[in-house]
């Protein structure tokens, strides 16, 4: 009889188990990477964070722009990872990206650098998020600097939705999380990002494109580690805000903008800015 009792109790927690997605584990996570394989130590680190996940059910895709032995030989390295390694004699990160999205075959993409790397607990965070808020299809969190302990740039404390586009314009690739299936236009925009004519705003870019309220969900929690960088931008740089401006905001919004820059932060990006702005104009498609 007491056989018997154990057997009834396996047959219904067999009927009555919650189904995969309930419990967590279904949803695949493919890791985006895109490297000039110059940083082989670097790379070396993230690949080995990948390894050290808890949650394992993940891809990588690696999109390879240079140096390609090297790469070869770190790789090889890895053999417990699912890497699939995409080989692009063409440079950008941009062109990079939407390259390896192509590849995709997971229900949540992270965008990753070669040189940032993850907790252990990262991917797991990630996919417990989207689990729990199935109608978020972005999650954006935190950058943390492991080396100095300090975060990567200042954060809001509490969990929120975003509700404008302009909270999203400090945002960095890396904090980025996205339902595949939940976006509506994937790509990113090949005249933005490093190697391209504007060297940064395509993650912002993507994300405007994409931006709907209710959809995008901040959580203050650290997912992924990176060095952290100057915050006085670059004459580059700022030509490049021009750019991402035109593309996605009115002239008053724009002008504000650098209003903010001059009185608050001191910093006069008139001329930079406006170059951007308008060499977007010309090249817009």
């Amino acid at each position: 009889m007491q056989k018997q009792h154990f057997s009834n109790v396996n047959l219904f927690a067999i009927l009555f188990e919650p189904p995969k997605a309930a419990r967590g584990i279904i949803m695949k996570i493919s890791v985006l990477v895109p490297t000039l394989g110059a940083r082989e130590k670097e790379l070396e680190r993230l690949l080995y964070s990948l390894h050290q996940q808890l949650y394992k059910n993940f891809e990588v895709i690696l999109v390879v722009q240079g140096n390609y032995l090297s790469v070869e030989k770190i790789v090889s390295s890895f053999c417990s990872l699912a890497i699939r390694k995409v080989y692009l004699q063409e440079k950008g990160l941009s062109k990079a990206r939407n390259v390896g999205l192509k590849e995709v075959t997971g229900d949540i993409v992270v965008l990753s650098d070669d040189d940032c790397w993850y907790p252990k607990d990262a991917f797991g965070k990630i996919a417990d998020i989207f689990q729990k808020e199935p109608s978020v299809k972005v999650v954006l969190t935190q950058i943390y600097d492991k080396e100095r302990n300090v975060l990567y740039k200042s954060y809001l404390h509490k969990k929120c939705y975003i509700s404008n586009k302009l909270q999203l314009m400090s945002k960095s690739s890396i904090e980025i999380a996205y339902r595949k299936n939940g976006i509506r236009s994937s790509g990113f925009d090949e005249r933005l990002g490093l190697g391209a004519e504007f060297v940064c705003g395509e993650e912002v870019d993507f994300l405007i494109r994409n931006f709907c309220e209710k959809e995008y969900l901040y959580i203050p929690a650290i997912t992924v580690y990176h060095a952290k960088k100057n915050c006085k931008s670059s004459h580059q740089q700022v030509v490049a805000k021009g750019a991402l401006y035109k593309k996605n905001f009115n002239f008053v919004v724009s002008f504000g903008v650098l209003a903010r820059d001059l009185i608050v932060k001191r910093e006069n990006n008139i001329k930079d800015f406006f170059k951007g702005y308008y060499e977007y104009s010309k090249r817009k498609s």
